[in-house]
């Protein structure tokens, strides 16, 4: 399966995705939106939010969130049937088909700009330049990933079961395997980091695998999902459900005046 194929498969897993990815607490998408005490943003968004696009908003993890804060979001995925499971869980949400390649919005739309677990699949400099065009002076570009903690022992044999990719050569060391250039609109990117934990039953922690790209895509997927399921029902606390542990890295940068 090639990589544009790949970038627009979660719609078959839509439903599973849905269930089992990791939500995006509060406090994490204070920081992407810059509305945390003293944050770039916190005197824009006052009392009514902001408005903010969720670019590769998916089935609406972090929409829910945004949504929740009291800004005003716009959402945009290439896929349908991402989109139909947000839009049933958020109805009040607009939701656009279009990729981070053709933002379908006007000039200067936005406060902020989300992009969580998706920006590896976007042309990034293209993207960049887009988001920088639909961003007002001031406004926000921020991304974001959950990435497992390889610190747990378990965690790095899941990987090696599902077989996870390698980093990319270059990669930025900070992120691990993201590689983050935007261009002069955009003032210096600022970094976070913040820990989370999802719980899950083994049958929960295989559904969540089945979900990631290079494991749908896999002609072994059946076997490793019935590994992943046994690891969990290894590693499984006494009430049988497993923690699976994640550092989520975050980062934003202004849209500078220019």
């Amino acid at each position: 399966m090639s990589w544009d194929e790949q970038r627009m498969s979660f719609g078959a897993v839509a439903a599973v995705y849905e269930r089992y990815r990791p939500d995006w607490p509060a406090a994490t998408a204070a920081w992407l939106t810059g509305i945390e005490d003293g944050g770039p943003l916190a005197e824009r968004a006052g009392a009514g939010g902001l408005d903010v696009l969720d670019l590769g908003a998916g089935t609406g993890k972090l929409t829910r969130t945004l949504v929740a804060a009291g800004h005003r979001v716009t959402a945009v995925d290439p896929s349908e049937g991402m989109l139909e499971q947000l839009s049933g869980a958020l109805s009040q949400v607009r939701t656009l088909i279009g990729t981070g390649e053709q933002i379908p919005a006007p000039n200067g739309s936005f406060d902020a700009v989300t992009v969580a677990q998706a920006w590896h699949w976007m042309d990034q400099p293209v993207a960049a330049a887009e988001c920088a065009r639909v961003l007002r002076p001031g406004g926000l570009l921020a991304l974001a990933w959950h990435g497992r903690a390889k610190s747990v022992t378990w965690v790095g044999e899941l990987d090696e079961l599902a077989q996870a990719p390698a980093p990319r050569p270059g990669a930025s060391v900070r992120s691990g395997w993201h590689e983050l250039q935007l261009p002069a609109e955009f003032g210096e990117m600022e970094a976070a980091e913040f820990d989370y934990e999802q719980r899950l039953t083994p049958a929960g922690l295989a559904a969540q695998v089945s979900s990631w790209s290079y494991v749908a895509a896999n002609p072994e997927r059946e076997r490793i999902l019935a590994e992943v399921e046994a690891l969990g029902q290894r590693v499984a606390d006494a009430e049988g459900l497993v923690t699976l542990p994640f550092l989520t890295y975050c980062y934003r940068a202004v849209r500078l005046d220019r």
